[in-house]
């Protein structure tokens, strides 16, 4: 929303995806810095307060909420630019540390966010993040795979 202030005292849906939408969160050792850094943001902003995350193989989906209960505002642009630029930062050192023959860049260049109005809203979108992985399976297996 152009005109919206992304420093409101708010809940947020962010969807981060892939370059191409390359299934790389595959790997374990970038799906692992993907994690630790998720969890390292509020130690890098005050009053983010983090609420569901899931990984799937080419996208991030994620709650959080910010806080104007501190003093310097935060925008979602910059969370969300901080979580990209860490995890590339820690990518790009471990491809050099291990000599892996992989691509540095990972991330598409945007996001999609979503204000969330109410606990309804809340709580509907907590069940879409959490049963991510579970319809993804569904869909790769397809109902004629499925068995009782």
């Amino acid at each position: 929303m152009p005109n919206y202030n992304y420093a409101s005292k708010r809940a947020y849906f962010v969807t981060i995806c892939t370059q191409g939408r390359v299934p790389c969160f595959e790997q374990p050792a970038l799906r692992t810095i993907l994690e630790e850094t998720w969890h390292t943001l509020p130690e890098r902003f005050a009053g983010l307060i983090l609420d569901e995350y899931v990984m799937m193989p080419d996208h991030v989906h994620f709650i959080v909420r910010l806080s104007a209960s501190t003093s310097k505002r935060v925008t979602l642009g910059q969370v969300v630019g901080a979580y990209k630029s860490l995890t590339s930062g820690k990518w790009l050192k471990h491809i050099e540390m291990t000599g892996l023959n992989e691509q540095g860049k990972f991330w598409q260049r945007n996001y999609i966010e979503r204000v969330i109005c109410d606990e309804d809203e809340l709580a509907r979108i907590r069940a879409y993040i959490r049963n991510n992985p579970l319809r993804a399976a569904l869909k790769k297996d397809g109902p004629e795979n499925l068995k009782d």
